[in-house]
């Protein structure tokens, strides 16, 4: 090693040093700007909470039947609609659950004595006899539910809720579908 490089590699770490030194000495970056606010979510109204209710209902009311309809169905059709139909509602409910924690909503957590009544006679009910009123029982639950639905759609301020309603709406079409 030569001369002049050994005083250039004496004379660089204190240089840079003194420039870090330097550096640190000033004003630094600005302060990051405030965030903005959040958004609330739209609140609900009597009729949105008056939904959400119904909604959940229907969402039990219906997992409850499908997962009977999974094991008494004569046809596989039918049995393997109850598998979709346990699916779907299940995250339908995680969905409406997750809405109206924010709300300070409580959804009921059983389905009403008349649904339960339904429930419970289903239970007995195997094959072709099951399959019969399994499939009623979702066609006039669906048309019962389609006007609710949509009133929903049309009155509701809240994106989130119209969005769940919009996807429910849809889910009960396919099922419609899938019935025929």
């Amino acid at each position: 090693m030569s001369l002049s490089s050994r005083r250039k590699s004496l004379a660089l770490p204190p240089l840079m040093a003194a420039l870090l030194a330097l550096g640190a000495c000033s004003a630094g970056q600005p302060s990051a700007p405030p965030l903005p606010a959040v958004e609330k979510a739209a609140p609900l109204t009597t009729a949105d909470a008056d939904f959400v209710q119904k909604l959940n209902e229907m969402d039990m009311t219906q997992i409850a039947l499908a997962k009977i309809a999974e094991t008494h169905a004569a046809r596989s059709d039918v049995a393997t609609l109850g598998a979709t139909i346990v699916k779907d509602l299940t995250g339908n409910q995680d969905r409406l659950t997750k809405l109206v924690t924010t709300h300070a909503i409580t959804l009921t957590a059983k389905p009403s004595s008349e649904d339960q009544k339904i429930i419970d006679r289903m239970q007995h009910v195997h094959g072709a006899a099951f399959d019969r009123n399994y499939i009623r029982y979702l066609s006039r639950d669906h048309a019962k539910m389609k006007p609710v639905i949509e009133s929903e759609i049309a009155s509701s301020k809240n994106p989130d809720l119209v969005k769940l309603a919009n996807d429910t709406k849809a889910m009960l079409a396919a099922y419609e579908a899938q019935l025929k």
